[in-house]
């Protein structure tokens, strides 16, 4: 994003798109908060999955490594989203407000200065973080894929070998 330039909004403008941008961040962020609780709860699911499929392992029936090694990949996929590294959070720090670059502006040039300022600021975490949530998305999706792709080959095997089974009686 370019540089606003005060002299071409009105401080009423730039309070409207600020707070529309504060909208914006707030949904985004609470967004990343339901993604991120969506994929503990997956994780769980998974992770009751991996735990039956092991014990069953251990019990001889090896058809189950299909959907413990499923388990596992869908998990590895999904493990960014449980704990996002970079989210852009709303606001600036003080020290960066009060930066020598504010001290030419007076009265409503400078509280105008400020929101253009915010509203840049504003904008890049907005950027950011629907590249965030674009990619949480997608890492849910090829999870949700990967996990269905195990599955079924696991359900076409076990009924392939029941199969091969009935006929050898």
């Amino acid at each position: 994003m370019k540089n606003i330039n005060i002299t071409n909004q009105t401080k009423y403008s730039l309070e409207f798109i600020f707070s529309e941008a504060d909208k914006l961040a707030t949904e985004l962020t609470k967004s990343i908060s339901e993604n991120t609780n969506k994929s503990f709860f997956v994780v769980a699911f998974y992770s009751s999955i991996l735990s039956f499929s092991f014990f069953q392992m251990a019990k001889g029936e090896y058809l189950y490594f299909i959907l413990l090694a499923g388990c596992i990949l869908s998990i590895i996929i999904l493990h960014k989203n449980l704990f996002p590294s970079m989210i852009a959070l709303k606001g600036s720090l003080p020290e960066l407000m009060f930066d020598s670059y504010f001290d030419s502006f007076l009265n409503e040039e400078l509280e105008k200065e400020y929101l253009a300022t915010q509203i840049e600021s504003y904008n890049y975490a907005l950027n950011h973080n629907k590249e965030n949530i674009k990619n949480m998305v997608n890492r849910f999706k090829k999870s949700i894929y990967c996990m269905l792709i195990f599955l079924f080959f696991f359900i076409a095997v076990t009924c392939f070998f029941s199969f091969v089974e009935c006929f050898q009686c």
